[in-house]
């Protein structure tokens, strides 16, 4: 009779060897779970990396950036400090930063201000506030009303200790102009926010109250300046103001502190 099945092929020795050995068995299935399981993981490893990456090329980034905004600080500070310099003079230069010098307070104070604003912008996160502080102080000098504005809105951020800063320079820009009731308002504010500062602070009202011809107040504003420390140069200041205008008070001032090792 003859045969109408196909003849199965035959395996030879060798396939049966490789076949049944467990090394090969367990490479198979490792390779059938790599490709069923293993996806996710190597998602997760890119993943990985390229957080990795952002990392390093955002550390970078911010580094370089926070370096160009302290060169831009530190060249804004160098005008803001520059001594104006007579170029017919032919005296010696007192420069205490000598790399930069000018020849008029217009231009001084011009290219100050715009180097402030230009940090404060270009750099809000580093310097916005103090860069705006400065600006203001700057345009003190050149328009007074732009600088209170901008002093103003540095104050009212409420950013410590810029904010007590601006409110420092406008009190000291109202007693000028004679308006002291504006300074004496914003004296009072900084005796109550910034301790720091108390004793500079109540010298600068005893001198709006004595301008205003207000001696009473001007002599307790000295008395209180003295208390705090009669040692500092503020202290001996107001000691000095309190000798001219009320010399039987001077006896009130506590003893000055020394240090004892």
């Amino acid at each position: 009779m003859a045969k109408t099945g196909r003849k199965k092929g035959r395996v030879s020795v060798k396939d049966m060897k490789f076949k049944n050995d467990p090394m090969i068995r367990f490479y198979e299935k490792t390779q059938d779970w790599l490709q069923e399981k293993g996806r996710p993981f190597v998602i997760a490893l890119g993943v990985l990396a390229a957080v990795v990456v952002l990392y390093i090329v955002g550390s970078y980034f911010f580094d370089y950036r926070k370096a160009n905004a302290e060169t831009a600080f530190g060249q804004a500070v160098e005008k803001f400090n520059a001594t104006v310099q007579d170029p017919a003079s032919t005296a010696p230069a007192t420069n205490p930063n000598p790399g930069k010098t000018y020849s008029d307070e217009e231009t001084k104070w011009r290219e100050a201000a715009e180097a402030f604003e230009r940090l404060a912008s270009d750099y809000s996160s580093y310097y916005g506030v103090i860069g705006r502080y400065y600006a203001g102080a700057a345009y003190l000098h050149l328009d007074r009303d732009k600088g209170i504005t901008i002093l103003q809105q540095v104050a009212d951020k409420n950013d410590q200790p810029t904010s007590d800063l601006a409110r420092l320079a406008l009190a000291e820009a109202y007693a000028a102009s004679g308006e002291t009731e504006k300074a004496v308002a914003l004296y009072q504010q900084l005796l109550s926010s910034a301790s720091s500062m108390k004793t500079a602070v109540q010298l600068a009202l005893g001198k709006a109250y004595e301008k205003a011809g207000d001696t009473q107040n001007a002599v307790e504003a000295y008395m209180e300046a003295a208390k705090s420390d009669r040692s500092s140069p503020a202290g001996a200041e107001a000691e000095k103001r309190i000798s001219a205008l009320a010399p039987d008070r001077v006896k009130e001032i506590p003893p000055a502190t020394t240090f004892t090792p």
